[in-house]
Formats: C-alpha cells, structure tokens, sequence
C-alpha cells in the first residue's frame, strides 16, 4: 500500500515511469496543469486524454475548468479536488 493508496482509499495508482503517474504526482502536490505546463514541465502531449484515465480508470478526482490565457484564448486547466 502506497501513502498516496492512504488519501484516495477507493483510488488505483497508476504504475510508476508512466505519464499518467508523473501527472498525478503533479497533481498531487497542489498544482494545476494546462497544456502548455504539461508538455513544458512533464513532456506529456496528450492531457486531456491521461486526466481522463486518471478520473475514469483509475478513480481519481481530477477536475478542470477553462481558463482565459488571453483575449482570444481559453484553455482547460487540471486539478485534483481536495
């Protein structure tokens, strides 16, 4: 049993050195991720889709909201509810 097994009792980890893991870690430490952060910081190309399978696979809360980056655009941004 993980500590993050511990948090998220009715929550599966995803195996360690897979995008989906590093995601959540990231997640798991408070902070929120776009597209952009995920692709800069974590080299993941396809967020939506790992978020995906950490909400529906693996039954972690992973929320998003869209977030206006500027003017003219408008981007989803991931969290881990609390």
């Amino acid at each position: 049993m993980t500590q993050l097994d511990l948090l998220e009792p009715r929550c599966k980890v995803p195996e360690r050195g897979t995008q989906t893991y590093e995601i959540l870690m990231y997640l798991q430490s408070g902070k929120r991720l776009t597209v952009l952060k995920a692709l800069n910081e974590l080299g993941v190309y396809a967020l939506s889709q790992r978020c995906g399978d950490l909400k529906y696979k693996y039954g972690w809360p992973i929320q998003s909201v869209m977030k206006k980056v500027n003017s003219r655009t408008t981007v989803a941004e991931y969290f881990l509810e609390r």
